[in-house]
């Protein structure tokens, strides 16, 4: 291998959660990264998952449609 190609390891670069301010050290080529979430905060992990129960096209339109119904009576 040739020498001088490879990129540094740094053995304890920091990971910074921008949500939860968490620092995890890991070894990286990067000395510092900042991460929108990490496994603390974020919702999959959490089980804090919000899911949202909207309907179909179908119901969607017959809402329209009794909207539209009561505002013509």
């Amino acid at each position: 291998m040739k020498a001088g190609i490879h990129p540094e390891l740094h053995k304890k670069a920091k990971i910074t959660c921008s949500t939860c301010n968490e620092v995890y050290e890991i070894p990286t080529t990067v000395e510092e990264i900042s991460v929108e979430r990490c496994r603390n905060c974020h919702p999959v992990y959490t089980g804090k998952e919000q899911t949202s129960a909207t309907g179909g096209r179908v119901e969607r339109f017959r809402k329209r449609m009794e909207k539209a119904k009561n505002a013509e009576s």
